[in-house]
């Protein structure tokens, strides 16, 4: 009888515990639902309830100014690879690389936050795990393939060195991600598995080949994305209701400069797909 009694006891104050939000009672279905929780952080959800409600959401980053940036060629001359670097044509810089059509910015992260810096954003069942576990950033022709990743907090960044010359990745971000320096010979990788969700970028540069530079951002939801050569982009399976869409270039810094650090909200709708449409990234002012 006593267990019984016990039994009733825990499971009242697990159902009680569910109902627990800084804005509503959240709904019986609220089991299905996974929570990202910050580091250090015990705040509750600060959101409507969800009830199971989803929707994807897409858009594109596009050059905000009237002249398009030009990729100017890297100057290779004296440095003791440059045979190797420049085997398939010259490399161009990456500080910007916009689509001379549609004005599409790529490498562009984007990604949900809560307005609630403490808050806690619900994952979509689907979504709980990462489906890959690693992700890759090569180094095949003295420069950073891609340029930009994002990952998800326990996913591994694999640093790959597919060449036939050496080269080194150093790489850090911040007191979450403080980083490391490490030599890396022709045709070999290396695992990272310990980068934390924070909201600072790492930054990965390459001693030996001082023009190499590329950017990680790492996340504790699924919901972020970098843009492709289009600019675009499309989170899947996000919560429905108003949250704060983040941008972030690693040339510019947010868009709209520091008005932009706290993001700009958008009201995802539920069962269908948002379209926020083009959103100009304003040149950042000039120096």
């Amino acid at each position: 009888m006593c267990r019984v009694l016990a039994s009733v006891i825990v499971a009242g104050l697990f159902v009680g515990c569910s109902r627990a939000s800084n804005d509503s009672p959240a709904s019986s279905k609220a089991s299905n639902v996974t929570l990202a929780s910050p580091k250090a952080s015990n705040a509750s959800l600060g959101v409507a309830e969800q009830n199971g409600n989803w929707g994807d959401v897409k858009g594109a980053i596009v050059w905000g100014g009237d002249k398009l940036p030009e990729r100017l060629p890297l100057d290779l001359k004296g440095h003791q690879d440059s045979k190797h670097c420049a085997q398939k044509g010259k490399l161009l810089g990456e500080e910007w690389i916009v689509h001379p059509k549609n004005k599409g910015l790529r490498y562009t992260f984007v990604w949900l936050a809560a307005k609630d810096k403490e808050a806690m954003i619900p994952i979509h069942p689907s979504l709980k795990e990462s489906k890959e576990k690693k992700v890759v950033m090569d180094q095949p022709i003295c420069m950073f393939v891609p340029h930009a990743v994002a990952l998800r907090e326990g996913q591994s960044l694999v640093a790959k060195n597919s060449a036939s010359v050496a080269h080194n990745f150093k790489y850090g971000g911040g007191t979450e991600n403080p980083g490391a320096n490490f030599l890396m010979p022709a045709n070999t990788e290396r695992a990272i598995d310990d980068l934390k969700a924070d909201r600072l970028p790492v930054s990965v540069e390459c001693g030996i080949h001082p023009w190499m530079r590329g950017w990680v951002r790492v996340f504790n939801h699924p919901y972020y994305a970098v843009t492709d050569e289009n600019g675009a982009f499309e989170l899947k399976n996000a919560p429905a209701g108003d949250w704060q869409l983040m941008v972030w270039h690693g040339s510019g810094g947010w868009r709209n400069g520091a008005k932009g650090k706290n993001g700009e909200t958008i009201t995802i709708k539920a069962g269908a797909t948002t379209n926020l449409g083009n959103l100009a990234y304003p040149p950042p002012p000039a120096n």
